[in-house]
């Protein structure tokens, strides 16, 4: 009985955390660029870290006014919320913090470091 017990034990142990890893998925919304300047780098990190990740941006610059979309990689686990940066060809640049990536469908960033849900789920 106690090997049964123990059996059970581990196979839900084991279930919870291939459940949680397995759930982990990619994140994919449109970014309007409103910032009245054209961006060459965009990065995302979750919000709990505070380092960067990689440039997502899918083309090499991201014209004013243009909207592309972008991905935040599975292997940023099962968070929603999300801080984004991006540059200028110039060096500046401006952080959007706590998107909610897990609604959105749609985003416009300011040049006044605001944004806009246009979309959501």
């Amino acid at each position: 009985m106690k090997k049964l017990l123990f059996l059970i034990a581990i196979v839900a142990c084991v279930s919870l955390f291939t459940s949680k890893n397995s759930s982990a998925q990619e994140l994919t919304y449109q970014v309007t660029n409103n910032t009245g300047v054209t961006l060459v780098d965009v990065f995302v990190s979750p919000a709990e870290q505070n380092h960067w990740g990689n440039d997502i941006l899918p083309n090499n610059l991201f014209e004013n006014g243009s909207t592309i979309t972008v991905t935040i990689p599975a292997e940023y686990g099962q968070t929603c919320m999300f801080d984004m940066k991006i540059t200028d060809a110039a060096g500046g640049h401006i952080t959007f913090t706590n998107i909610d990536a897990c609604k959105l469908i749609a985003l416009q960033i300011n040049s006044d470091g605001t944004f806009q849900y246009l979309a959501t789920k």
